[in-house]
């Protein structure tokens, strides 16, 4: 099979490099959403954990996009070398790099981009000082949890090879020497065994071996039982570069550690290692309020309450709601153990199997489907901290709502690093991200499912961020880009989520596999979601927000992506989101959805709701429903959906778009798939269809699709 793509792990060196190569880092608007369009270096961040210095990270020439660059150097391809020779290297990977801080003492991860021209690409060769040293298929086999995955799908769900490939493209090397630089070259391979050109040149070097802590040595018992909240915590709190130069990390040995809210902070690695459980503890009161955090720093209709800490934590001492990157840096979590939130009992419903085999023969762990009605009944910790709350006179909605600790919280770092882990069962939200940048999520698996609320990944407000070789199989959503709402986002100057690349991922249950929304308010933009799979997702890549939460998504590129058992929709584009209430001041326009590409996709099988639902509102509806007068309609724009085909799907409802293009989008087995109504300029382009279509009032046109 070829799926290619090798695994990545950044550097403090390589943010120095990532900073460019990030989607949108010059935050310039690109339809095409190509990642680092003006490929800068960055400046030179700052060594932690386990030393890990910047600047070093070369990778040949003064423009290392690999795009038509002229260096000849270091191109050891076999024959097209020469050291005056004017090579073309736009059939090689792209702007190669090492990300942030993905790399330690003895491993480097390096990840790169695919040429212009792909699609007889099967594999990636990796040179390491000149010498092979593997390709990237097989790499994933020793260093990603969704490979295993990602081969049964194409082994045995795709069986008859009708859906879109995806490649590979990252790779992972071990095995290395401490504080010893290292070159690295990446070549494209093709069906005859032959290799592109050279890469340009990555130079990375690995930090020194750091100091090790283990928290056993700070009374630690890891047994289960015993509270070891305060050791792991001075043993986090010693680990500083003023006290060990070389860099140190806090490591949880085998055993399982019960504890309260920790408390990272910056140029350190907290590892749970293999054997290793990180256990919540199922008392409210180790999660002291004092200590949390506050979503958004808004006043105005109401002061946001604070919410208490996770069991993982990157916060200021006092957060009031808002931390600029860069408060915090060069943190790194890390390692083969389990970070476990003891949020719920096991079992999706009362009587049910508590864990299932999956369609790779894994064992996954079935968590409650619960509500606030019924935390008393399902929850553990989620159930310890709403009763507390309510007693405290809060209502149980919001308690429920606020009152529950998520598994991370990391606020206000620039260049984090998360790898290996497995993420299990929050009593909120699992991994949340906020106001931070640079920031690498590869190799975790995310099994929290069904319980409620449980997202994956969530980033807010956060700039420049990678998602790769993660499994998911969540309660909520599993990438979630979040961005504020209402007029709070103006007054308070809330940067834009901008720049997201998420790649060889598989994701399984989950609300959405890549989702924008429902806090839309500073404008969430320049996202690249490509080579996925995603198979029992509700849908595919969703967008939803109100009306008066404002801003949305922009600058969005879904490619080569494969999706079979959609729950749902595989595409949802709404502003009715009916999850949220009228609960802000509202923004000066309605959202808005825009600017995205399509490309490359493969869908069977929806069992529900409609292949592709866009949604919106007129200016008299939504001031009857929500009190808000706009001066325009709540309407989308420039979707353009390329080579997608559908089977075995619903029709589309497709309402409020306009200036968009559908070319060689198909349909089997769908009769009457194209559905419009209040569009404007649509044009749809294939074998049956070549129209623009217009529909106004409380018209509808229904047309036939193309077929294979």
């Amino acid at each position: 099979m070829f799926y290619s793509l090798p695994k990545i792990r950044l550097t403090l060196g390589a943010i120095v490099v990532l900073s460019g190569l990030m989607v949108g880092c010059d935050n310039a608007s690109n339809s095409n959403n190509s990642l680092g369009s003006d490929n800068t270096s960055g400046s030179n961040n700052a060594s932690g954990g386990d030393n890990i210095s910047g600047g070093n990270n070369t990778s040949g020439g003064d423009d290392n996009s690999g795009e038509n660059n002229n260096s000849g150097e270091n191109n050891n391809s076999g024959g097209n070398s020469g050291e005056n020779t004017v090579v073309d290297r736009s059939a090689a990977p792209q702007k190669v790099q090492v990300p942030t801080l993905a790399y330690d003492d003895s491993s480097v991860v390096l990840v790169w981009e695919k040429p212009e021209q792909y699609s007889e690409i099967k594999d990636y060769n990796v040179y390491m000082n000149g010498q092979l040293i593997g390709n990237a298929n097989a790499n994933h086999d020793l260093h990603s949890p969704a490979k295993p995955y990602i081969d049964n799908f194409y082994q045995n769900i795709d069986s008859d090879n009708w859906h879109t490939k995806i490649g590979l493209h990252n790779f992972t090397v071990t095995g290395l020497t401490p504080a010893t630089e290292y070159s690295f070259t990446v070549r494209a391979v093709y069906a005859d065994g032959k290799e592109s050109v050279d890469s340009e040149t990555v130079k990375q070097e690995t930090s020194a071996k750091p100091y090790l802590i283990d928290v056993k040595t700070f009374g630690a018992k890891g047994d289960g039982v015993t509270l070891d909240t305060a050791a792991i915590q001075s043993a986090i709190d010693s680990c500083t570069l003023e006290r060990y130069s070389q860099g140190c990390k806090v490591q949880l040995s085998e055993g399982t550690y019960k504890s309260g809210a920790l408390f990272l902070h910056s140029n350190m690695t907290f590892e749970v290692a293999e054997n290793a459980v990180l256990l919540g503890s199922a008392d409210a009161a180790d999660y002291p309020l004092e200590k949390g955090y506050t979503l958004y720093p808004y006043t105005v209709p109401a002061p946001m309450p604070k919410r208490p800490p996770s069991l993982l934590n990157v916060l200021e001492a006092n957060d009031r709601g808002s931390t600029h990157a860069g408060t915090f840096e060069n943190i790194r979590i890390v390692g083969k153990g389990t970070i476990d939130g003891n949020g719920w009992t096991r079992g999706i419903s009362a009587g049910g199997v508590d864990e299932i085999t999956d369609e790779a023969g894994n064992t996954l762990p079935q968590y409650r489907a619960s509500k606030e009605d019924k935390v008393n009944n399902d929850g553990i910790l989620a159930k310890a901290q709403v009763a507390v709350a309510v007693g405290e006179g809060m209502s149980l909605t919001e308690a429920y709502k606020n009152r529950r600790s998520s598994l991370m919280t990391l606020r206000g770092v620039r260049n984090l690093y998360v790898d290996g882990l497995t993420i299990l069962n929050p009593a909120f939200h699992g991994v949340m991200v906020l106001e931070s940048e640079n920031v690498v999520m590869n190799a975790l698996s995310h099994t929290t499912f069904d319980a409620n609320n449980a997202d994956g990944i969530e980033f807010g407000n956060s700039q420049n961020v990678m998602v790769f070789n993660n499994f998911f199989d969540t309660g909520d959503d599993c990438v979630n880009f979040a961005a504020g709402f209402g007029a709070g986002v103006q007054e308070f100057g809330q940067k834009a989520q901008s720049g997201a690349w998420i790649f060889n991922n598989y994701f399984r249950n989950g609300h959405g596999a890549v989702v924008a929304g429902s806090h839309t308010g500073a404008w969430i933009e320049k996202i690249r979601a490509e080579d996925n799979v995603m198979y029992l997702t509700f849908v595919g890549l969703r967008m939803k927000s109100r009306p008066y939460y404002g801003g949305g998504a922009r600058d969005v590129l879904f490619r080569d992506n494969a999706m079979v058992a959609i729950n749902e929709q595989p595409f949802v584009f709404t502003i009715k989101y009916a999850s949220d209430v009228n609960d802000t001041v509202p923004a000066s326009e309605p959202a808005q959805f825009r600017d995205v590409t399509v490309k490359n996709v493969t869908i069977d099988g929806t069992s529900k709701k409609n292949s592709i639902l866009v949604d919106g509102m007129t200016v008299a509806e939504m001031e009857s429903a929500y009190g808000f007068a706009f001066e325009r309609d709540a309407f989308h724009r420039g979707l353009h959906f390329d080579n997608v085909k559908f089977k075995n799907t619903k029709a589309t409802d497709i309402s409020f778009l306009r200036d968009s293009q559908f070319n060689q989008v198909i349909f089997e087995n769908v009769p009457a798939a194209w559905k419009f109504m209040q569009v404007q300029d649509i044009t749809l382009k294939d074998s049956v269809n070549d129209d623009v279509v217009s529909v106004s009032g409380a018209g509808v046109m229904t047309l036939e699709a193309a077929t294979e």
